[in-house]
């Protein structure tokens, strides 16, 4: 009896290992554009249908390009949910490469490719009415507000920020590591000689201005997360205060290139607090794209420029 008991414990041990590996996973299912599987694509131009230009318009539509070209006389729908390269796409594609300083061809070539796979800020670079916020400007400045302009009211200069409890994070980053990144991070948007801000962890039960957390996919402020490699982080415009880092993401606090630099991520996401949008200067801190191993942990000149231009500093 005990024996043909175990013999029906292994079988329904065995269907069901059968059954997870015919059920879709979706951390192993999910389309990720990683350089492998955009190979195919490079060359790819308006008039052709090739497989896997779904996946661009996918990404092109999750920041913001979808925004860039009135579609009041095309289908939006057909043109979403198919894998033909359109004028549609193309005039997407001719925005991404203008905003991220790469030449405007149209085409799907290896340099766009080659930064579409890499990660970033989740924030958007196109509003809902078309606007970039990485326009660039060949003979100056090129940081950029977020739309309306909003700021800090000079009342809250000597801002407050917050964490989730301990414990609650699913993120693998210790909370007093992530304490001790944070006040680094904030310390270098005070800068006296620049900045009004100064920055205080908020005691225990008192209200505060940030809020900073992990999150994973799908979450309360209608930006959802990708999982590892894809948006790393987004936050919000003044006064909303609220900063969320991918809690799937493999975090590090050292240069290496299979980490994500948590102090790189946070120093951006804090310029979003402050009311900085995106730029096309590849060396400031408000440059969307973080490459693997990278680490960007002091903010540029281009950062100072539109942190005293949207805070009128006087020396």
């Amino acid at each position: 009896m005990k024996s043909r008991i175990t013999t029906i414990a292994l079988r329904l041990l065995f269907s069901f290992l059968i059954l997870l590996a015919i059920l879709p996973n979706p951390a192993l299912s999910r389309k990720e554009l990683e350089p492998s599987s955009l190979k195919h694509l490079e060359g790819c131009r308006k008039g052709q249908t090739v497989e896997g230009l779904l996946e661009i318009k996918k990404y092109l539509k999750r920041f913001g390009y979808a925004n860039v070209v009135d579609n009041s006389k095309n289908n939006r729908s057909e043109h979403e949910n198919d894998d033909t390269f359109d004028g549609v796409l193309e005039s997407e594609i001719k925005a991404y490469q203008l905003n991220h300083k790469l030449d405007v061809t149209g085409k799907l070539d290896s340099n766009t490719l080659e930064q579409m796979v890499l990660p970033r800020c989740g924030v958007s670079d196109i509003d809902e009415n078309g606007k970039s916020s990485m326009k660039r400007n060949h003979y100056g400045p090129n940081y950029q507000f977020f739309k309306g302009k909003p700021k800090w009211p000079p009342s809250k200069y000597n801002l407050t920020y917050t964490f989730d409890p301990p414990g609650s994070a699913t993120s693998k980053i210790h909370h007093q590591t992530l304490r001790n990144v944070c006040a680094r991070a904030f310390a270098k948007w005070a800068v006296r000689t620049w900045s009004h801000f100064r920055f205080k962890e908020a005691r225990k039960g008192e209200n505060a201005d940030i809020f900073i957390g992990f999150r994973s996919g799908v979450h309360e402020d209608g930006l959802s997360f990708d999982g590892p490699w894809g948006a790393l982080a987004h936050s919000f415009a003044p006064t909303d205060g609220r900063l969320h880092l991918d809690a799937d993401e493999n975090w590090g606090t050292r240069p290496a290139s299979n980490e994500v630099d948590l102090e790189s991520v946070v120093l951006h996401e804090i310029g979003h607090v402050l009311g900085l949008d995106h730029t096309p200067d590849r060396r400031a801190a408000m440059f969307p794209i973080l490459r693997r191993g990278e680490t960007k942990r002091d903010v540029g000149s281009d950062d100072i420029l539109g942190i005293v231009a949207l805070y009128p500093f006087e020396v």
